[in-house]
């Protein structure tokens, strides 16, 4: 997936030119990414409220009725309005744009009554790091400046400007630096390239279950001190500011994606949080500092960090403590031949020892499984990986995120039941010629599980401030694990067929039924179903 298969871009038609008031040298315009409510009546209550923040201009995440457009107009606001297209493959971008063709055509209708409505949203988080979505925006852009020339485009961006490809195919892209621990360097990276560039979404995640306080991770009061910190450096007056920028959001979105993350100045039934008042502050020019109380850091749980020690511990006295786990390691990495006597004659095979020995490695995947969540909880770029997804995997994987210690649960009940499964069809195929007991079942397929072990301290070291990097800890999961899988699998086959006198035929169905086959099926179902790799992995590493 690392490898990216770039297609020469076709001669375009020259590259659309900026109206006059794009300058640096203005004021920014200052503005809030916003989805109306239904009702009319609040719809325009609440764009009177925005506006009395300071804000001149507003992103619309969806198209907005005339009377909306209307209140606009008179309170001086630009809108700038996106499509509804957002986390397209770059394949798919120029039939998903001539789907909304319709919608376009409203919006630019809508455009020719309104003075308001001059912005235009092609694409919301495509992939446009390859040189067709380039394509695809240019011919899109040119259409859009044929039946209204006064309608300027943009898309939204996760991508650093080393990786985006497409900045010079619409009039202004923006950036999405939502959770960015330093928006300030990626906008000026991607200024020294293309200078309309503006900032489509500038905001962190607040927690809903969060105390209050400076200390309190994803509280409020960090919401704020981020749009504060955010502001002094890219609104400083002594050098250049983006020519638009957006804070995301006015309020919570009604469905988000991810239940932890809520970006809004003002929650879902309307209260304000700390932020709304660093933006009504900074917005209208009457307030540039702010305070916020420290309150109580939490008490941080030590219960992975238990639990990952506690099974080493657990592993080290199982293997002090019983005959027939110390002879078991010594004859499986030394002297396989004895190790399969020992199975082939199924005496003494300790099946307690060898059940708790499946048990651990279950944990052990549930221990990497749950770290692996809290990692991607996280990550800015969780939410987009996500919305990439098809919607069932979309849920699934969102509960995962959201709640850590249930990943953890389905990873290791996954990997027990999968085990569990193997292990009866591999009983079943060798008692068609010989007696075959559980506890040699239990032997043929825990022993080769050891290098999911290895997983425990490999988990506990990751982390952003730890000796393993998350995409360390990434690599060594889809990389390692692949292959340790596949291991697994030769070792169990290969070790049945010199054990068990079982026909032929038997090892390919046994592999087909083996943990890495299923495994493997259920990747190939899902890029069949529409996953977008590449995309995905463009997300995860850059966004």
């Amino acid at each position: 997936m690392g490898l990216l298969i770039c297609i020469a871009p076709a001669p375009a038609p020259a590259t659309p030119q900026l109206p006059t008031d794009s300058s640096s040298s203005a004021s920014p315009r200052l503005g809030l990414v916003w989805t109306p409510p239904s009702p009319p009546d609040s719809a325009l209550a609440a764009l009177d409220r925005l506006a009395a923040t300071g804000a001149t201009a507003v992103r619309l995440t969806h198209l907005p009725p005339d009377t909306l457009a209307t209140r606009a107009d008179s309170l001086g606001l630009q809108l700038y309005v996106d499509l509804p297209i957002s986390h397209v493959p770059a394949a798919s971008l120029a039939d998903t744009l001539s789907q909304v063709a319709p919608t376009l055509n409203r919006l630019l209708a809508l455009a020719t009554r309104h003075s308001s409505v001059a912005h235009v949203g092609l694409a919301r988080i495509a992939d446009t790091t390859v040189p067709v979505a380039c394509r695809t925006l240019r011919e899109w852009t040119n259409r859009v400046h044929e039946q209204a020339s006064s309608v300027q485009t943009y898309y939204v961006t996760p991508f650093p400007p080393a990786v985006d490809r497409c900045g010079d195919a619409v009039d202004r892209p923006l950036l999405d630096l939502r959770g960015h621990p330093r928006p300030d360097e990626r906008w000026r990276a991607w200024a020294a390239h293309t200078e309309a560039v503006g900032i489509g979404a500038l905001g962190t995640w607040t927690r809903p279950s969060a105390s209050s306080g400076l200390q309190v991770p994803r509280s409020p009061e960090r919401q704020a001190r981020y749009l504060e910190e955010a502001f002094a450096q890219l609104l400083d007056s002594t050098r250049t500011a983006p020519p638009v920028l957006f804070v995301a959001r006015w309020q919570d979105a009604a469905a988000p994606r991810l239940p932890s993350r809520r970006y809004g100045l003002h929650d879902g039934p309307g209260r304000s949080r700390p932020a709304a008042a660093v933006v009504r502050g900074v917005y209208s020019g009457t307030q540039r500092t702010f305070a916020f109380a420290d309150g109580s850091p939490p008490a941080r749980s030590h219960a992975p960090l238990l639990l990952g020690w506690g099974l080493v511990a657990l592993l080290g006295g199982l293997y002090a403590g019983n005959l027939f786990v110390r002879q078991t390691v010594v004859r499986y990495f030394t002297a396989p031949g004895f190790y399969r006597d020992a199975l082939r004659d199924g005496h003494d095979l300790s099946p307690a020892a060898n059940g708790l020995l499946l048990v651990l490695v279950a944990a052990a995947l549930g221990i990497a499984g749950a770290r692996a969540a809290q990692l991607a909880a996280a990550h800015p770029g969780t939410e987009h990986v996500l919305r990439s997804l098809p919607n069932a995997l979309q849920s699934t994987l969102a509960q995962g995120v959201g709640h850590p210690a249930l990943a953890g649960l389905s990873v290791g009940g996954l990997a027990l039941g999968l085990l569990l499964l193997w292990m009866g069809a591999l009983i079943g195929a060798a008692r068609l010629n010989a007696r075959f007991s559980l506890a040699q079942g239990l032997v043929l397929v825990t022993w080769p599980c050891w290098p999911a072990l290895l997983i425990v301290p490999v988990a506990l070291a990751a982390g952003p401030n730890a000796p393993l990097s998350p995409w360390a800890f990434a690599l060594l999961l889809l990389g390692g694990g692949g292959v340790a899988l596949l291991l697994q699998t030769v070792r169990v086959l290969s070790d049945f067929w010199r054990v068990v006198d079982a026909p032929p035929w038997t090892v390919p169905l046994l592999f087909v039924l083996s943990p890495s086959a299923l495994t493997s099926a259920a990747v190939l179902a899902a890029a069949y179903d529409g996953v977008p790799a590449r995309f995905l992995w463009r997300l995860a590493v850059h966004a």
